[in-house]
Parts: C-alpha cells; structure tokens; sequence
C-alpha cells in the first residue's frame, strides 16, 4: 500500500493518485475532501484534511489483503455495495456520515474479520 511520507508524517495525495492510478481530482470527490483542500499545500495540513487522508489511508489498509492491489482496493471502496449498509458504497457511507461513517466502516471490517456475515 502508499507510504506516508517518512518525512512529514503528511498524507499526499499525489502519492496516492500515483499507487491508485488515479487523480487528485477523483480521490478528492469519494473522499468527501474539497479538492482545494488536496491541491493548497496550507489547506492539505490543515489536520481535518489529514485526519480524512489517514482515516480513508487505514481503511484501505485494512481491505488490501482482501485485493491483489491497491487499485482493487480503491475499486472497493469507490464501487462496491455494502448490504450492511443499505447498498451504499464506503465512499458514500463516508460522505453521508462523516466521521461516523469512518466508525461504522471499521467497525463492520472488524465483524467481518472476525466471520461476521453481511
């Protein structure tokens, strides 16, 4: 999976744009971040920004062994319909909770990885 910067401890969403062969622009919109926020270096370190990077970061972390890559991965979290959730994707679990949504996402990963059952 993307690194965090060994120097910085920032989230770049550059980096991830390069190991999701993707754009800053896409992530930006299933990550519920403005793009601005991703693009201006004094918004990209404000810490709601990273909080969202890093949470976003852990998620995928978490699925990757589930993947044969970081784009599956991504694909799951952009694409999939999660019966737990109404059909909704993570992506629009996050962007219709927020924070709880992070929440609820990791706690249904964690059901799940214990033999839990949509």
């Amino acid at each position: 999976m993307f690194k965090v910067s060994q120097n910085s401890f920032t989230e770049q969403p550059k980096n991830w744009s390069v190991s999701l062969n993707t754009t800053v622009e896409h992530i930006a919109r299933f990550i519920d971040i403005p793009l601005q926020s991703l693009q201006r270096k004094e918004r990209l370190s404000q810490p709601r920004v990273q909080s969202r990077l890093r949470e976003v970061h852990a998620l995928l972390q978490r699925v990757r062994p589930w993947f044969s890559n970081d784009q599956a991965a991504w694909a799951w979290f952009i694409g999939e319909p999660l019966a737990a959730f109404g059909g909704l994707t993570p992506s629009e679990v996050i962007k219709q909770f927020h924070g709880e949504g992070i929440v609820a996402l990791n706690d249904y990963l964690t059901a799940k990885s214990m033999g839990g059952f949509e």
